[in-house]
């Protein structure tokens, strides 16, 4: 499967090459000469520094604190490579050894590119891993196998129909689309928070422009790493045709709640915020995605409804278009009550509590006269679903109960009443038996 792997011969290749550029006496002068370009370069920080620090103040970009890391990270590392650079070139143009001076020259480059770095990254996973990257290459320069390691790494292969896969070829994949996913996400991040903070979009338009942007830029990471790879593009168009295979059997109701999601993010009938009622849950839009609905209850449950039954099911919005919600009670009354003082105990009931409007202006009518009772409706405005309407509606009706208690109004329950037109010969025979026996005892103890 692989090709022709020569790991012995890159260990030979290795060893000698470190025997024949390292090991060996005359470099000691070259190692001298290399601590008093340290030395030179430290007091040259020293002189420089102020001057630096002038120039990097006319850049009105750099802040402060800024300038200062750029400088105390980057200023000694920056020196300490001109200098070595200079003498590098001042050796080979009159013929002198340059092995140790190569090696470190590698080593204060990588230095200095990893100091960069830190102004840029923090030290998390990337940083360390560009880090111990860019220490490796430089490792194998100094050895002088860069080029004999990535000929070894691309023979390590193996062809997949047209496509030839090395090791080589993953390494360089999963180090460019390392880099460009962590970009992707900070782009993602700067462009997110610039949408949430645009005054002039609604909160489901920044949802739906937040939710394009991401895919965008994912997705162009991914076909950039491809191609900076040198992987041919059109080798993946067979996909499209699998893909519309999925579509059609395993991803039906997948690709039905993304497009659900991205009609209800079109048309605006919901957004974050907004209190619904669909089917047995009743709480307010906290997260809208591109499969489902994110509905907190007052309870604290989250319900992850998908998107698709809020295109084909019974949704009630009630901030839809703005937050008033009319709350109705319905109670009842006996016969026998003033129905003038009822009407007035239920406004009082109402006014007493904090949630209700005063305009929209509350009102209790007279709906019917019932079986058993004359029923009555209350009806007040909130302005706020949110904080629950159920637990309003409990409260006026406990404060209308506690009126009713103190005013000697009472709460009717359903009555009926029963005539017997006939009824079995058993039991007329056993009630009329029961009726002599009754009247028998009665004759007795009136003669006693």
């Amino acid at each position: 499967m692989f090709e022709g792997i020569k790991l012995e011969n890159y260990l030979e290749i290795l060893i000698e090459k470190i025997q024949n550029n390292l090991l060996v006496w005359s470099n000691l002068i070259e190692l001298i000469l290399f601590l008093l370009l340290v030395i030179a370069s430290y007091f040259l920080k020293k002189i420089l520094y102020k001057q630096v620090d002038e120039l990097l103040t006319k850049i009105d970009a750099l802040r402060e604190r800024k300038r200062i890391r750029i400088i105390d990270q980057l200023l000694y590392p920056l020196i300490l490579m001109i200098l070595v650079g200079i003498y590098y070139v001042a050796a080979v143009s009159f013929d002198l050894p340059v092995v140790i001076i190569s090696i470190f020259g590698n080593l204060v480059s990588a230095w200095l590119i990893v100091k960069a770095i830190t102004l840029f990254f923090p030290r998390n996973r990337m940083f360390r891993f560009l880090s111990a990257l860019i220490w490796l290459v430089t490792a194998l320069r100094i050895l002088n196998i860069y080029q004999e390691t990535i000929n070894f790494l691309d023979s390590l292969a193996f062809n997949s129909g047209n496509l030839r896969i090395s090791l080589l070829l993953i390494i360089k994949i999963v180090i460019i689309f390392s880099v460009l996913f962590w970009l992707a996400g900070k782009l993602s991040r700067i462009v997110t928070s610039r949408i949430d903070k645009s005054d002039d979009l609604t909160p489901s338009v920044k949802v739906l422009l937040t939710k394009m942007a991401k895919f965008l830029i994912f997705t162009s990471a991914i076909l950039f790493t491809l191609s900076a790879v040198g992987v041919d593009l059109s080798a993946f168009a067979f996909l499209g045709g699998a893909v519309g295979v999925g579509l059609g059997f395993g991803l039906q109701k997948i690709v039905s709640n993304f497009i659900s999601g991205i009609i209800i993010l079109a048309d605006k009938s919901i957004k974050p915020g907004d209190v619904v009622e669909i089917g047995d849950v009743y709480g307010w839009v906290k997260k809208l995605d591109t499969r489902f609905v994110s509905v907190v209850t007052r309870s604290g449950k989250e319900f992850l409804i998908p998107n698709e039954d809020f295109i084909t099911k019974e949704v009630i919005n009630w901030s839809y278009s703005d937050e008033l919600v009319r709350v109705d009670a319905k109670v009842g009354v006996a016969y026998n009550s003033d129905l003038r003082l009822v009407q007035k105990l239920m406004m009082k009931a109402i006014e007493e509590k904090d949630r209700i409007l005063t305009d929209p202006e509350p009102n209790v009518l007279l709906t019917d006269f019932g079986d058993s009772s004359v029923n009555f409706e209350i009806r007040f405005w909130i302005s706020d679903p949110r904080n629950g309407i159920q637990n309003i509606r409990s409260k006026v009706l406990l404060s209308v109960w506690d009126h009713f208690k103190e005013n000697e109004i009472e709460i009717p329950f359903p009555q009926r009443d029963y005539h017997l037109k006939s009824l079995p010969d058993d039991l007329n025979k056993y009630l009329n038996d029961a009726k002599s026996k009754t009247k028998k005892v009665k004759e007795e103890s009136e003669e006693n």
